[in-house]
């Protein structure tokens, strides 16, 4: 995708929303410019908005960092609060986004998943060798690297598992490096970048799935689409992650930037048949009873309309 080095003159986003008249501006990502002018330009022109935020950073939820740097960084706050109505992907996300709100009520309205397209691979099939998957960005606050570090542990009790590995990143030299490191090159597999379309299959391979985030983890939506899969979840223990992740119910929790405890996790779940099929199984029941696109979509319909009025 193209990354915008300098975003769209103010005139320019006001325009195309008069031209295009809307009768409301939903701006997602809180704290990017092309997000905020819009904001502003639906306000010049009289029209209602929304905007979400999907974003948290270190120590997010600390009032002593972050309501001071929110006057700091006053154009931000100056901007957010000219929104009608404020969201958030996660508790995590609505927590942060306070300290910049001026006391406006924020509402959380999560991210969905296309339960179909998730369902429409045969899972009956289970992987010849138990195969771990990571679907994400390899960045460090990713902590793909912890994961990789759990491998040697994992391969005590299941020689044969592999770790499969989708993405891109800036940490792939380094992932490379660390695979080498330790002697792992027979049980790794790195896929690079797969297209949205080839995600189905690939969860439906695996025998479950992990996300080791570090930290600035607002929600995470692979989390969604392997349980959407059928897959039993394991993440780490930060931001977002705990409100869809319900530890011994819908996946589990393992400590953050831990290795050992991971390892042992993903011991825990290859090993005991009924309990990954237990955590798969509630864990798709909650993604269809919360996370369905359908779901979502009326939720924010309800919100557009009292918006308006």
């Amino acid at each position: 995708l193209p990354i915008i080095i300098v975003p769209p003159k103010p005139t320019d986003i006001r325009e195309v929303i008069r031209r295009g008249g809307f009768e409301i501006v939903h701006a997602h990502h809180a704290f990017t410019p092309t997000s905020l002018l819009s904001i502003s330009a639906a306000e010049k022109l009289r029209i209602p908005s929304i905007l979400t935020n999907h974003t948290i950073f270190i120590a997010s939820s600390a009032k002593y960092v972050w309501v001071p740097a929110s006057y700091i960084l006053y154009p931000y706050r100056r901007y957010i609060n000219k929104a009608c109505l404020i969201t958030a992907v996660s508790r995590a996300a609505a927590k942060f986004i306070e300290h910049f709100a001026n006391g406006k009520e924020i509402i959380v309205v999560p991210n969905g998943v296309d339960i179909e397209l998730f369902e429409s691979v045969e899972r009956n099939i289970q992987p010849e060798k138990p195969t771990i998957l990571y679907v994400g960005r390899l960045a460090y606050r990713k902590g793909l690297q912890v994961l990789v570090r759990a491998m040697p542990f994992i391969l005590k009790e299941f020689p044969n598992a592999r770790l499969i590995i989708a993405g891109k990143g800036y940490m792939d030299g380094f992932i490379r490096m660390l695979i080498k490191t330790l002697n792992l090159e027979g049980n790794v597999r790195m896929l690079g970048f797969i297209p949205d379309e080839k995600l189905p299959e690939l969860y439906a391979s695996s025998s479950l799935f992990v996300m080791p985030s570090l930290y600035c983890e607002s929600f995470g939506i692979t989390l969604l689409e392997a349980m959407a899969s059928g897959r039993p979840v394991i993440a780490s223990n930060v931001g977002g992650i705990p409100e869809v992740v319900k530890d011994g119910v819908t996946g589990l929790l393992f400590k953050r930037g831990d290795a050992e405890d991971l390892a042992d996790k993903i011991i825990k779940v290859l090993s005991d048949r009924s309990l990954a099929q237990s955590l798969a199984s509630n864990a798709k029941e909650l993604v269809k009873e919360r996370y369905s696109w359908p779901v979502i979509a009326d939720k924010m319909e309800d919100l557009y309309e009292k918006t308006l009025k």
